[in-house]
């Protein structure tokens, strides 16, 4: 398939210009889009694949340029990779919040991030955090007692946090740390979207009560960080958990030992990153689930037919094939709303003339729900990504976890702890829906639940421990 894509913008007068672009509807002074893109941006960004496969739209004074193709999004995502960057006003400010770390840092020390990092993260290495996993999963099980109402979104939250934590740590958290860090995360993944749009200077004219919160959590958490690096500094054994392999890795260039601004900043960014997309996917996926008892119940099935059968914990995630698909829809319903990019090196994109500095933006949500690659795009069906219907999606068409050399490298780590959840929390609990709920998706860096409450009742059968073992 033609991506109408060239490296450079030798235009012979046929390419367009940026402000041949149309620019989308409702941009009002001053702010352009920001109140769109802030009350309503589910409807906004769908939009925009009506006015055009590049359409303009102002985050304030900012011009951003949206990609509504699929075809063009992978283009920048991989052929302009190197053309195309993490760079702008936008990524400036998400430094401001989680540092220079992997998530955030591009070119030659993106690369050196990466490679200190990958083999905590490896699928090779996966299974070494199956029991973590499996233990504090138990442990959120445990604590629920049949009848209870509990808040879904907040469980989930902290079981991921749980799960990132020991992972990224290597240690179980005390009580104080455990309380900051699991109240930290949702407040920053609740405003961390909000923070990046506003305007500078409505922020310094009206600091937003949201902004004030945001910086007491990210505070809290920059010290008991500070807090467990200094612990590990003073008892410097190896260890092969993300911080020990921070504090152990050395510059491949100098030989020098990271800095400690350097392991800060990976730390923040690992555990933002590594918390807000499996938390959010599986509140979803327990409440698509009671919305779609058939479904629910299939997957039931296949849990109880791989676990019942004696196989262990980490053999069975590989055999869940029903479930697997089951989440990835929800991936698909559920993504994040929005990435931007900027063109550092002119290009030419879906014949138009790109120069450097051109901000360009995609929104997975968007793509997710085109009807044009997904066939009514708002049903919950994972037979969708049966092998024979899903070959047909063309690159960039599915990116809840990017593509190319940014691709999450913790991807592995949050399929398998998604899994882990819903195989040993599904046949011991059903969890319905408490009554006098609307839910509706908010507006966050990964749209969660505006409201989840469940009442946990016990399951007659349950699978027994002995069969969910790690290995």
């Amino acid at each position: 398939m033609s991506t109408g894509v060239r490296a450079a913008p030798q235009s012979t007068g046929a390419c367009r210009r940026l402000s041949d672009l149309p620019v989308a509807s409702g941009r009002m002074p001053l702010i352009g889009h920001t109140w769109s893109l802030l009350r309503q941006p589910f409807s906004f960004f769908e939009s925009l694949r009506t006015q055009g496969p590049i359409v303009r739209m102002d985050i304030g004074q900012m011009p951003v340029y949206m990609l509504t193709k699929p075809e063009l999004v992978h283009a920048i995502l991989v052929t302009l990779s190197r053309r195309v960057q993490r760079a702008g006003m936008l990524f400036e400010r998400m430094r401001e919040v989680v540092g220079n770390g992997l998530a955030a840092s591009e070119g030659e020390l993106q690369r050196k991030r990466r490679r200190v990092m990958q083999p905590t993260l490896h699928p090779n290495h996966i299974g070494t955090y199956i029991g973590l996993m499996r233990d504090n999963t138990l442990a959120l099980s445990d604590s629920w007692w049949d009848g209870q109402t509990v808040n879904l979104d907040h469980a989930m939250s902290n079981l991921i946090t749980a799960n990132a934590a020991g992972s990224m740590f290597g240690m179980s958290l005390d009580s104080e740390v455990n309380r900051v860090v699991c109240r930290a995360m949702p407040i920053l993944a609740d405003n961390f979207m909000a923070r990046l749009l506003t305007p500078d200077l409505l922020e310094r004219l009206l600091p937003l009560s949201a902004s004030r919160r945001f910086d007491q959590a990210l505070g809290e958490l920059h010290q008991v960080t500070e807090r467990i690096v200094a612990c590990r500094l003073s008892r410097p054994e190896a260890s092969d958990d993300l911080l020990g392999m921070l504090l152990a890795a050395t510059d491949p260039d100098t030989g020098q030992p990271l800095g400690h601004d350097q392991v800060y900043d990976e730390l923040i960014s690992s555990l933002f990153a590594g918390t807000v997309t499996s938390a959010s996917t599986l509140s979803w996926l327990f409440y698509e689930l009671d919305r779609c008892p058939e479904i629910q119940a299939r997957v039931l099935d296949e849990v109880h037919a791989v676990l019942d059968g004696g196989a262990s914990l980490a053999d069975a995630l590989g055999k869940l094939e029903y479930t697997r698909r089951t989440v990835q829809e929800i991936l698909r319903l559920h993504p994040i709303l929005m990435v931007i990019r900027r063109v550092i090196e002119p290009v030419e994109l879906g014949g138009v003339a790109l120069p450097a500095g051109t901000d360009l933006g995609y929104s997975p949500y968007a793509l997710h729900h085109d009807p044009g690659l997904y066939p009514d795009p708002t049903r919950f069906d994972p037979d969708r990504w049966l092998p024979e219907r899903a070959q047909s999606l063309p690159p960039g068409a599915f990116i809840p976890f990017g593509e190319g050399r940014h691709r999450c490298i913790g991807e592995h780590f949050a399929w398998a702890e998604m899994l882990v959840a819903v195989a040993l929390l599904l046949p011991r609990w059903r969890l319905r829906l408490a009554p006098g709920q609307v839910v509706r998706e908010v507006n966050v860096a990964h749209p969660r639940p505006s409201t989840l409450r469940v009442t946990v009742n016990a399951r007659l059968s349950r699978i027994p421990l002995d069969a969910a073992q790690p290995e």
